[in-house]
C-alpha cells in the first residue's frame, strides 16, 4: 500500500504502492517494498536519516500531490465540501479539474457509493488530476470527462456542483441544468473581479447567492511557555461563492 514518510522536520513525502524501489519527489530513491513492511507509526532509517511511516490521510494526499494547474488548498476544499452539503452516496459535478485537490476532498465525502464527475476541456489538467487521484486509493468513484463543462445541457442529476475555471459565470447555466432543485453550487476564483461578475450573473441563471468569503488560516508555533503565532502570513488563496438552485 502507499504511505507517507515524515522526516524530523515534519516534512512529508508520498510513497506510491510498489514492491521495489521508487523515486520520491524531493527525497530520492526509496525501497517502497521494504518500507511498507513496517507498521504505521514506526520509524525507519533511509540513507542515514530517520523517518516515520504513516498511512496517508486525505490531508496528506492533498498536501503532497503533483502540482500542475491551480491547487485548491485543503482549508478551502474542506469549506467548499461543507457548504455544498456533500454526503455519502451523492453525485457531484465538478467543472474544472485543477490538480485534483478538490476532487480528493469530494471523493472522501461521497464514499464508494457516490460519484464525482469532473469535466475539463484541457487534457493536460485531467492528466495531472488523474495521477493524483489514482494514487490515493479512493478514486473508484471518480469519473473524468474531457469536455467543456460550460456547454453541458443534461437534465438534473447532481446533488452538488463546483466550478473552478477562469470564467465561472459562463458555467452557471450548465450547473443549473445539472443540479437537482434546491441543491448547492460553489465557485472558486482567485480575484474579486471574477467573484463579482459570477455573483452578479447568478440570479439571472436561477441561483440564489448564499454567501461569498475567503478563509485566512494562521498556524501556531507551539512550544511550552512560548507559544505564538507563526510568522508565516496567512496569505490569500481564493474567494469562494456559494449558491442555491431556486429557479
Amino acid at each position: 500500500m502507499s504511505f507517507i514518510l515524515v522526516d524530523e522536520k515534519r516534512r512529508r513525502y508520498f510513497v506510491p504502492e510498489s514492491e521495489g524501489k521508487v523515486r520520491v519527489r524531493a527525497l530520492g530513491v526509496v525501497d517502497a517494498g521494504a518500507a511498507s513492511a513496517a507498521s504505521p507509526g514506526s520509524a525507519i532509517a533511509i540513507a542515514g536519516k530517520r523517518f516515520m511511516i504513516l498511512a496517508p490521510t486525505v490531508s496528506d494526499l492533498m498536501n503532497t500531490l503533483e502540482r500542475g494547474p491551480q491547487v485548491i488548498t485543503e482549508k478551502d476544499a474542506s469549506m467548499i465540501a461543507h457548504f455544498l452539503d456533500v454526503r455519502c452516496g451523492h453525485t457531484v459535478l465538478e467543472i474544472g479539474a485543477g490538480s485534483g485537490s478538490l476532487s480528493l476532498k469530494l471523493l472522501s465525502a461521497v464514499g464508494e457509493n457516490g460519484m464525482v464527475i469532473t469535466m475539463d476541456n484541457r487534457p493536460e489538467h485531467l492528466r495531472v488530476a488523474s495521477t493524483n487521484i489514482s494514487r490515493s486509493g479512493i478514486g473508484g468513484a471518480w469519473h473524468p470527462i474531457l469536455a467543456d463543462g460550460r456547454e453541458f445541457t443534461g437534465t438534473s442529476f447532481a446533488d452538488a456542483a463546483s466550478i473552478d475555471i477562469p470564467d465561472p459565470w459562463n458555467a452557471l447555466e450548465s450547473c443549473w441544468h445539472a443540479l437537482r432543485p434546491g441543491r448547492m453550487l460553489s465557485s472558486y476564483s482567485p480575484t474579486v473581479n471574477q467573484t463579482e461578475r459570477t455573483v452578479s450573473q447568478a440570479a439571472s441563471s436561477g441561483f440564489w447567492h448564499e454567501t461569498s468569503f475567503e478563509i485566512m488560516m494562521r498556524k501556531l508555533e507551539v512550544t511550552e511557555g512560548a507559544t505564538r503565532h507563526s510568522f508565516d502570513g496567512p496569505g490569500h488563496t481564493g474567494y469562494i461563492s456559494i449558491f442555491r438552485k431556486v429557479g
